[in-house]
């Protein structure tokens, strides 16, 4: 993969998985604030359901980062790295299992004290993910727009 390619890659790979990620809360708030019951749990297919783009968003970011930094120990790189793998981390540990015992409990009919406790577990750990991921967007702009390589 040639350094323009991963650069159009990591670009439109990140900006998806920010999307994705802020359009998960946004409607998860949504429907937590206003939604009925049926609202409720269409929001937790739908977000059950972008699993299937949200992971791959974020590992091709995740590559075409590595390809994009080769070895390079620069400060800006060491921060992006750090803050995938939490963001990594957090997403598999956290966010997908939450997304699909959500997504059941919903389907279920059963929105009580146990899926609210998930549902904020969920919530605070995407808005963590979210702020990871727009502080990773940010110190990539700010490299791009500088001319700097990332080697």
């Amino acid at each position: 993969m040639t350094r323009a390619v991963a650069l159009r890659v990591h670009l439109v790979a990140s900006s998806l998985a920010l999307v994705v990620v802020l359009a998960f809360q946004v409607v998860t708030i949504t429907v937590e604030l206003g939604g009925n019951h049926a609202a409720i749990a269409a929001a937790k297919r739908g977000i059950a359901l972008g699993l299937f783009v949200l992971l791959p968003a974020l590992a091709a970011a995740g590559a075409s980062g590595r390809t994009l930094a080769g070895r390079s120990r620069a400060p800006f790189v060491v921060r992006k790295t750090r803050r995938m793998i939490a963001v990594a981390s957090v997403g598999v540990l956290v966010l997908v299992p939450c997304a699909v015992v959500l997504d059941r409990l919903a389907a279920a009919g059963d929105l009580g004290g146990r899926f609210r406790v998930i549902q904020y577990v969920e919530v605070a750990a995407g808005l963590l993910n979210l702020t990871l991921l727009g502080l990773n967007f940010r110190d990539g702009r700010a490299v791009t727009r500088r001319g700097r390589k990332w080697s």
